[in-house]
């Protein structure tokens, strides 16, 4: 049997049914409309930059001269006079020792040369009598050359009679300890009155203030990079070519001056697999202390053009640096990096963009690769062009 329809039902099914069809054709209109715009994003260019190539290392400041000032001769410490913790010059006097014993010593050599002279005269004068008499025939020529034996030991004797006034004297002038160099003097070991000799600890450390060397250890890599990148002959260093050395003190801030390269050492130390380095400063201000630990950083002698990305840009995960970059057709695509060494706020990139590339720096929470951008240029790289 068929199914016979209610003309009103029909009717107002198809009323029903024409309104729901407008309700969807509204609904895929209003979703279209609300589609969102492309986020906004900051982006920069990978650009090429001179730079200098650099390595840092921890180091340790060294005096050029330092010595004990040992006494090198026994006796009292008679005075002190310069205070510990004196800047000294070379020749000034710092410490005495007494002096009495090794003046009379020396008294005593003058007193031994002046006998030795007077006996060798009366030996000289034997001799030229016997020598005469021995030619006329009347001594033998045995007793002559007796005489001439005791002229020979009595000349001997005044040679030795003036080494002893040398050493006596050497001997007077150690009493007076002086510096050697320009310097400063540090905490005198011995108080005034105390024995001191030879064989007794130094009086006190003298350390020259100026100029100063900076040691510093690198490994064979980077011994062999720097031989390559920055121009170091192990043989010969002149001074044109020689790269540069800068420091970071211990409180964070840089040191001023520039230094340079005078050693190498000539073999690697095998129980370490390193290669000492020696730099050297002129430390004017004398703010360089010996045994102060800095950070050296070693320049390259000139600068060479690399590509740098701005540090915001990069990012990393388990595969390693990476950093988004917005296409020509404004698309994020995720490229991987092979970086350098930071230089200021950018680093340097060795492999995965090319210069004029447009990476990502702000806004990167907003999106994800292969999603559409509305890039916006960085004022700073604005700034820079």
């Amino acid at each position: 049997m068929l199914f016979q329809t209610n003309p009103k039902h029909l009717a107002r099914f198809l009323i029903l049914s024409g309104a729901a069809v407008v309700l969807v054709g509204c609904n895929d209109k209003s979703e279209k409309a609300a589609a969102p715009p492309p986020p906004s994003v900051t982006v920069a260019g990978v650009q090429s930059k001179d730079i200098r190539q650099s390595e840092s290392f921890v180091g340790s400041i060294a005096a050029v001269d330092q010595v004990g000032l040992v006494a090198r001769v026994s006796g009292f410490l008679e005075e002190q006079l310069v205070k510990d913790g004196a800047i000294v010059k070379k020749g000034d006097l710092i410490f005495k020792i007494e002096k009495q014993q090794y003046e009379a010593a020396l008294q005593s050599a003058n007193a031994d040369l002046a006998s030795a002279k007077a006996d060798a005269a009366l030996k000289s004068a034997n001799e030229k009598r016997d020598k005469d008499l021995v030619d006329k025939g009347h001594v033998s020529e045995a007793a002559y050359e007796a005489t001439l034996a005791q002229k020979q030991q009595a000349e001997a004797s005044v040679l030795a009679a003036q080494a002893a006034i040398s050493q006596a004297e050497l001997d007077l002038s150690y009493t007076d300890v002086k510096a050697p160099f320009d310097g400063q003097i540090g905490k005198a070991t011995y108080s005034v009155g105390e024995v001191v000799g030879p064989t007794a600890d130094p009086l006190g450390n003298l350390i020259r203030l100026a100029p100063v060397y900076v040691n510093f250890s690198v490994s064979e890599a980077q011994y062999l990079n720097a031989v390559k990148t920055h121009g170091i002959n192990p043989v010969d260093i002149p001074a044109d070519k020689s790269p540069s050395i800068k420091l970071v003190l211990p409180n964070g801030q840089d040191y001023d001056e520039t230094g340079k390269i005078v050693y190498i050492d000539n073999a690697i130390d095998p129980s370490t697999g390193t290669i000492s380095f020696r730099g050297q400063f002129t430390n004017k201000d004398l703010r360089l202390l010996a045994g102060t630990y800095v950070t050296v950083i070693l320049e390259a002698p000139v600068e060479e053009t690399v590509l740098v990305v701005p540090q915001a840009a990069i990012q990393r995960d388990q595969q390693g640096d990476f950093a988004l970059e917005v296409t020509s057709d404004n698309k994020v695509q995720q490229v991987y990096l092979d970086l350098g060494k930071q230089v200021e706020t950018d680093f340097v990139v060795n492999k995965g963009l090319d210069e004029g590339a447009q990476v990502i720096v702000e806004g990167l929470q907003k999106v994800r690769p292969g999603v559409e951008v509305k890039p916006v240029q960085s004022s700073k790289t604005a700034e820079k062009n």
